[in-house]
């Protein structure tokens, strides 16, 4: 495993968690988040490693992404494309990758994994799809 991800891995759940302090608040730090998990994905299997190797770390994170989306509107803030609760929508589903239930806070009409797939490759050129290919459609509403 590169150390590199995995720093910036362990970053990017730091920023999550801080999502917690800053309820209601327009932020940069989802976007912050996304650039760093989208670094790790650029290797697709090594995100999903990470990710099972540090399923317990998650949940605090996913827990504090969750509350933010509830608290803000869909603000745009920093260079992502979208807003910040869209910005969550695709933290969510990058850290749930190797759960693959996903949760979307704005837009589940339009938001899927294969949707957010098809953007983070467009976005990153990061091809995402083989996570999912096989697996079942798992959803929270």
């Amino acid at each position: 495993m590169n150390k590199s991800s995995l720093e910036k891995f362990h970053q990017s759940l730091e920023v999550c968690k801080s999502l917690k302090t800053i309820q209601g608040q327009r932020s940069t730090l989802p976007c912050e988040a996304l650039h760093l998990l989208c670094e790790v994905a650029q290797d697709p299997f090594e995100l999903l490693d990470l990710c099972q190797q540090h399923d317990s770390e998650i949940e605090l994170a996913l827990t504090a992404i969750s509350d933010y989306a509830a608290s803000v509107d869909n603000w745009k803030a920093g260079d992502c494309p979208f807003g910040v609760k869209d910005h969550c929508n695709v933290l969510h589903f990058l850290l749930n990758v190797h759960t693959k239930q996903f949760e979307f806070f704005r837009g589940r009409e339009t938001f899927t994994p294969e949707i957010i797939c098809e953007f983070i490759k467009d976005w990153k050129g990061i091809d995402l799809t083989p996570l999912i290919a096989s697996r079942e459609k798992t959803f929270v509403a």
